[in-house]
């Protein structure tokens, strides 16, 4: 009898030293790559390259690091078990699409939860007209919570599902602004992809409508404010997700970034005659940084 017990011992180490770690990357190795040395240097371990052709390789004590919604769908739908650590993903799309693996999987979202976005727009946004904010027909959005931030505020938020069809979207965003002055969007691969964000901007400015939204690019291009987190502290907080995993053999909550920044574009303050709260104050109050990092701003 002991000598079985320690045949199994045996056999359960050989399997846990093999286990694996990739990242994963649809249809972009060089980016794979990049977060795989990324990860090298924060794990202390390899972390290797995978191709979409390799999934089926893939062992079910393995861990893969997914980037982006299609890469995480795709590590989902393949028949080994593996787990999975999601970067580069909504909250509301994750949530829409993990069904299939959300025992076996954790997510480090992108952008910022919407009660804290409508705490912070509540700040410096007087006009109390409806807010809209729209999302692909492939997202749920957890309604209740986000009528319970609104009110919390005084604020009437309406959400619209929108086609992700490039001209039916633009339609929908086209009426919703008869009604809207301020545009909510969020982290959402299927609707805001680099042409419709482009598009969206482009008909929120002719419309002299405000877009509150969910990425630095998008204010740089063009929206009002957004609240985000860069990709240091999502590989940082998919770090500790992972040598948790390592050490218990189960998943943490999926979560957003401790640190998360604000971002306001300065052109637009200026045109709506917007008066921002201090740095210091959206720290101590909401805990965001400014876009400098709260170590720089602060120091």
């Amino acid at each position: 009898m002991k000598w079985i017990f320690i045949v199994l011992l045996g056999y359960l180490y050989v399997g846990a030293s093999h286990a694996t770690t990739y990242v994963y990357h649809e249809g972009r190795e060089a980016v794979s790559r990049v977060l795989a040395l990324n990860f090298e240097s924060s794990l202390g371990s390899d972390v290797s390259v995978l191709r979409r052709q390799q999934l089926d390789q893939v062992e079910p004590q393995d861990l893969i690091i997914t980037a982006g919604l299609d890469s995480f769908k795709n590590a989902c739908n393949t028949p080994s078990s593996a787990h999975i650590a999601a970067l580069f993903i909504g909250e509301q799309e994750y949530n829409s699409s993990s069904e299939s693996c959300r025992e076996r999987s954790v997510a480090v979202f992108s952008g910022a939860p919407l009660a804290l976005r409508i705490g912070i727009l509540d700040t410096f946004w007087e006009d109390r007209a409806p807010i809209t904010l729209i999302h692909s027909r492939s997202i749920t959005i957890d309604t209740e919570e986000l009528i319970v931030a609104a009110k919390r505020h005084n604020m009437d938020v309406k959400t619209v599902a929108v086609a992700a069809q490039r001209e039916a979207a633009l339609r929908t965003l086209t009426q919703v602004t008869l009604n809207s002055n301020l545009v909510m969007s969020i982290y959402d691969s299927e609707l805001f992809d680099g042409q419709f964000s482009k598009d969206a901007i482009r008909l929120m400015f002719h419309k002299k409508k405000a877009l509150a939204a969910h990425s630095l690019q998008l204010v740089k291009a063009g929206a009002i404010f957004a609240v985000y987190s860069t990709t240091a502290a999502k590989i940082a907080m998919a770090t500790q997700h992972i040598k948790y995993f390592q050490s218990a053999q189960a998943f943490k909550p999926s979560s957003y970034p401790d640190s998360l920044r604000v971002v306001f574009n300065p052109y637009l303050v200026r045109m709506y005659g917007l008066v921002l709260p201090t740095d210091i104050y959206l720290y101590t109050t909401f805990g965001v940084c400014p876009e400098l990092g709260c170590e720089e701003a602060f120091d």
